[in-house]
């Protein structure tokens, strides 16, 4: 919950988290709506209650390349384009249908100016991405894509059992075909 988070990363007393929370908007998405497109600008940082989002490009080859997944009690946006305000390159879409509360980067960036506490969950946010990001581009650059597969059914065993076969070859970049042989063999 997004309350715990905030209660064990800042030293925010009720009436502070109360306000903070004020500023997010509940949504629901639905399976496969997209919350971001190539083009735009990333206006939003969302905050999932329930469900799962990705965060994907499609390369000028057609593949779907998945980023990130995220899921529970995690932040998702498109971050470079969040923080440049620059329009993204990426998607973000709903793999299931979700619960969401949204931020703008507006009444985030307003937090920060008024609540220098509330830039402790930025750097969580931002700590979060950047392990997930090297670790992810680490299993790319050293596994093959069986060490890459049995990697992830030790450390997110969630994934191989909430995902589509499609949308875990994209995340895991193999072939739906390659990870049908790989389960298969397993």
């Amino acid at each position: 919950m997004l309350v715990d988070l905030i209660r064990t990363k800042t030293k925010l007393n009720d009436e502070q988290i109360g306000e903070i929370l004020s500023c997010f908007k509940s949504t629901n998405a639905r399976k496969n709506d997209h919350l971001l497109e190539p083009g735009q600008v990333s206006g939003k940082l969302f905050f999932i209650k329930k469900g799962c989002l990705r965060l994907y490009y499609i390369n000028e080859d057609n593949q779907v390349l998945t980023r990130f997944m995220a899921f529970e009690n995690t932040f998702l946006t498109s971050i470079v384009s969040f923080i440049s305000r620059e329009p993204s390159a990426e998607y973000i879409q709903a793999v299931e249908d979700s619960e969401l509360l949204v931020i703008s980067y507006d009444r985030f960036t307003l937090l920060r100016n008024i609540t220098p506490e509330w830039d402790k969950i930025y750097i969580h946010i931002l700590e979060y991405g950047l392990t997930v990001i090297n670790s992810k581009l680490s299993s790319l650059l050293t596994q093959n894509a069986i060490e890459r597969y049995l990697t992830l059914l030790k450390n997110n065993p969630e994934l191989v059992q909430r995902l589509s076969n499609s949308n875990l070859a994209a995340y895991l970049n193999i072939s739906p075909e390659t990870l049908s042989r790989l389960k298969s063999k397993i």
